[in-house]
């Protein structure tokens, strides 16, 4: 049986290629402050609850 990878073996190619060359300093992270700010009432209770959690349980 004889079965044909060359498709397989230029997609991965294709994948390390562009990790190679990628530039993570070209990515626009300025929308996570907002995200943030927006899930705030949220997380921060969830968090809250987390910590106390950890301190009775761990002491940390």
């Amino acid at each position: 049986m004889n079965i044909d990878t060359t498709g397989l073996e230029n997609l991965i190619y294709a994948f390390m290629k562009m990790l190679a060359e990628f530039d993570i300093k070209t990515l626009d992270f300025d929308w996570i402050a907002t995200l943030l700010t927006f899930f705030a009432p949220v997380w921060n209770p969830i968090w809250e609850a987390v910590n106390e959690w950890l301190y009775i349980n761990f002491g940390f």
